[in-house]
């Protein structure tokens, strides 16, 4: 930044740490509004100290702090010149630090400090080991920071405008909705900041640009917050400008089997279906397991149990050959069973449960482990071992109560209704459908599940409730808490 650019940043930055608009600030400096409007736009090398004098006794910002701002701002921006490279030394470590630390205090100046325009071109070619390295390095800088330091370096540091970071950033989103929807979506927020300032060409930022939308609209469906169908639209039309551009970067079928989860939980199966096979059509190798077990996900949900299987057939190979690790193999075996109840094939999906239990004990995930125990009292339901599938799932309600995830009570709790209900035992079901009203209570539940469940319980108070009817208010309560972000 010259001495020139530096007049004009020390303006913006006092304006900006007072809050004034540039006719005010005139005032109280006493000069000419004209004058002071070239001084902040263009600079000046011979410009009166008696200004900058004015400007700093009107503002009551010291020379010496401005000059703070401005030094942090250009450690931020880096050598201007400086090719995109590999991890950073630890003097650009070490300054990156402070420059962060600066940021974090000074966020209403530096917000204002304009991005340069001579940005150069990164290489366009496929992402390297040594480009996600660098991604990580950035990653972990970003991870330590709080959500207004991400989002102010991220507009403000050169070395942050990378593809390969604002792909680390949207898995992360990915991998943040299983524990907190708010962090999914500001994770997702900053990767769509970072992919707004790639460096490049205008084609190579619209498809980074609607790569990150379909991470924000994915993170929106899982927060409920609205609006999702625009996000991804925004998604297609963004990625359809650049689609040719940085062949291996942004793969557009993460984006569009995104999409289809989002269609899938709104019960437009069709329309899901359609995306997950444009996605087959557009993926590599390394990413087909992941869309088949979507779609087979699909199919079950759509009542396609035996389509369901051939999906997951068809991911077989890729999992066992290592891909997605242990939680896919999870995940395959999981959905054969359950797929496998749900056309009275329960000891074919007994035969699964101990390497399933085994699994999910190896991946140390307790609701992994917890939904093992709900499948595992399916299968006891399906081979009519009925007391064996009530303590199993009674336990699973309760341990779901216990975590306050009520859908998955509630829907736990249905299950051992069925089974009350098949086995005729009808005033257990009304002693069990009476303790589990907070349960109910707590859901909130609207328009078609709320008119299921209170059908339900008058039938249930009646005696005139079936297993249809308890499988109904289940598979209500399901649809509810996918379209309202309750479900990953």
């Amino acid at each position: 930044m010259s001495t020139q650019d530096d007049l004009a940043a020390r303006i913006r930055v006092a304006r900006a740490l007072k809050g004034w608009k540039q006719g005010y600030l005139a005032r109280k400096a006493r000069m000419d509004p004209s004058a002071l409007s070239r001084y902040e736009k263009e600079g000046g090398d011979t410009a009166p100290l008696e200004v900058t004098e004015r400007i700093h006794e009107a503002t009551e910002v010291s020379p010496a702090f401005s000059e703070v701002v401005v030094s942090s701002y250009r450690v931020l921006q880096g050598p201007a010149n400086r090719p995109p490279g590999p991890a950073m030394d630890m003097e650009d470590a070490l300054s990156g630090e402070v420059a962060n630390r600066f940021a974090a205090m000074l966020a209403p100046a530096l917000a204002v400090l304009p991005v340069p325009a001579d940005q150069p071109e990164e290489v366009e070619r496929p992402p390297s080991a040594e480009d996600r390295a660098e991604a990580e390095a950035l990653f972990l800088r970003l991870a330590s920071r709080s959500v207004d330091e991400r989002l102010l370096v991220v507009a403000s540091g050169r070395q942050y405008r990378r593809a390969a970071l604002c792909e680390r950033l949207c898995d992360e989103s990915v991998n943040a909705a299983a524990q907190s929807a708010k962090d999914s979506l500001d994770w997702s927020k900053l990767a769509l900041r970072v992919a707004e300032r790639i460096r490049g060409s205008e084609a190579k930022r619209s498809k980074a640009t609607g790569y990150a939308w379909a991470f924000v609209g994915n993170s929106r469906r899982v927060a409920g917050q609205s609006p999702v169908a625009e996000a991804f639209s925004r998604s297609r039309q963004l990625y359809a400008l650049g689609r040719n551009e940085t062949p291996g970067w942004f793969d557009e079928a993460r984006a569009l089997d995104l999409e289809a989860s989002f269609r899938r939980d709104q019960g437009q199966y069709p329309e899901a279906l359609a995306l997950l096979d444009l996605a087959l059509a557009r993926c590599g190798t390394t990413s087909r397991a992941r869309i088949f077990l979507k779609q087979a996900s699909t199919f079950e949900q759509a009542g396609q149990p035996e389509q369901a299987l051939l999906s997951l057939e068809e991911a077989r190979p890729a999992i066992e050959r290592g891909e997605g690790g242990l939680r896919y193999r999870w995940m395959l075996r999981f959905n054969v069973a359950k797929n496998l109840v749900h056309l009275y094939r329960a000891p074919e999906a007994e035969s699964l449960l101990p390497e399933l239990r085994l699994i999910a004990d190896e991946l140390g995930n307790d609701l992994d482990q917890l939904r093992t125990r709900v499948l595992s009292g399916e299968v006891m339901a399906g081979l009519r071992r009925w007391d064996e599938a009530l303590a199993e799932l009674a336990a699973a309600r309760e341990e779901f109560t216990s975590r306050r995830l009520f859908a998955d009570a509630a829907v736990v709790g249905l299950q051992e209704a069925v089974i009350l209900l098949e086995d005729c035992r009808t005033a257990k079901v009304r002693t069990l459908v009476r303790a589990m009203k907070p349960i109910f209570d707590s859901l909130g539940l609207k328009r078609e599940a709320l008119a299921a469940y209170r059908l339900f319980v008058a039938a249930v108070e009646q005696e005139a409730a079936t297993a249809t009817m308890a499988r109904e208010l289940a598979r209500a309560i399901e649809r509810a808490g996918r379209r309202d972000g309750a479900t990953s």
